[in-house]
């Protein structure tokens, strides 16, 4: 059965807060929305294209009678916005977060909540290099995954009406450890975005009369990288181990290619170009099992 919650309070009016408001508000299962946030220009603009019924700059407003908080700012912001209003929260008040990264935020967060207020961690994994309340759309989570990340502390009944809530708009939802998703989304997400700023960056450094000549592929590398750098510095710092990790394995991917191109014989780069075509069909069969 969906859920419902009557009175929802959005830190963070951009596109997966502002996605979420709109979705949740066509499925019927948001009553009144209200926008929090620090630019009064973003939070007129959210209530002009009915995103949020009514806005404030002080959290502490937002979240006083919510029956939901959802966090969607960038995750090193959460623990002081929750600092900030957690004395407003009421028992029985459920707050979630759509931060790319879960043990930072789960251990930065949940000690914060007074008791009776339950925290359940939420990655929605869905977006566009887009930001912003204008990139906002009610069918953004539509056939897309998300993780939530329950602490030792989640209530089981704010578990479920969580994921209730992601399905409702669309989403298939899987339950995982903090530490795995972080180390999984590394790889499948961090990384990809580490790859577009580098390529970006090298590109404008060393050869920047060649982007004139960019096709579609160079174009499909980079697109991320026109992604918000306030969030991706957060998520950069709050995942750093794990990606370092899985920068360093690529790095001997990447050289392991370079010695094949430079002195291996056509035959033997064949082989390793094919293992890597045949290593992509196995992640897009996986990706489509999946949804």
């Amino acid at each position: 059965m969906p859920p419902r919650f009557d009175r929802v309070a959005v830190i963070g009016v951009g596109l997966i807060g502002g996605s979420l408001a709109l979705a949740g508000r066509a499925a019927g299962v948001f009553g009144r929305v209200v926008g929090a946030g620090r630019t009064l220009a973003t939070l007129e603009e959210a209530v002009r294209r009915r995103v949020v019924d009514s806005y404030t700059v002080d959290p502490r407003g937002a979240v006083a009678n919510a029956d939901l908080v959802v966090l969607s700012v960038p995750v090193r912001a959460m623990a002081p916005v929750v600092a900030q209003c957690r004395d407003a929260l009421r028992p029985g008040t459920i707050v979630t977060d759509v931060g790319s990264v879960k043990r930072y935020v789960l251990d930065a967060v949940e000690p914060l909540l007074p008791g009776g207020v339950s925290f359940v961690g939420a990655h929605p994994i869905a977006g566009t290099e887009a930001s912003g309340v204008a990139a906002a759309t009610a069918d953004l989570f539509r056939g897309r995954r998300c993780v939530i990340t329950p602490g030792p502390r989640s209530d089981a009944e704010a578990v479920s009406q969580v994921r209730a809530l992601w399905e409702t708009v669309g989403m298939k939802v899987v339950e995982m450890n903090p530490d795995q998703h972080d180390s999984a989304l590394a790889w499948v997400s961090h990384l990809p975005h580490v790859l577009a700023f580098a390529a970006s960056r090298a590109v404008d450094r060393h050869f920047p009369q060649a982007a004139g000549l960019a096709g579609p592929s160079f174009r499909s590398l980079t697109r991320v990288a026109a992604s918000s750098a306030e969030t991706w510095v957060d998520i950069f710092v709050a995942n750093r181990a794990q990606i370092a990790r899985a920068v360093d394995r690529f790095l001997t991917t990447v050289e392991e290619l370079r010695h094949a191109i430079c002195a291996a014989t056509p035959e033997e780069l064949r082989a390793w170009l094919e293992g890597s075509r045949e290593a992509h069909q196995r992640q897009l069969r996986a990706s489509r099992e999946d949804k």
